[in-house]
């Protein structure tokens, strides 16, 4: 099974637009908390 999935093949289903909205959310939110992290540690090093 490859690591990154290259375009569906035609004829293929796409997947659910559920499914690819639910991993836009986790994605996005994942990125929010790694960014606040980042700038809460650094502003405990400074203060």
């Amino acid at each position: 099974m490859p690591i990154i999935e290259g375009p569906p093949e035609e004829g293929e289903a796409k997947r659910p637009l559920g499914k690819k909205l639910v991993w836009f959310v986790a994605l996005w939110f994942g990125g929010l908390i790694a960014v606040a992290a980042v700038a809460y540690s650094l502003r405990a090093l400074i203060l």
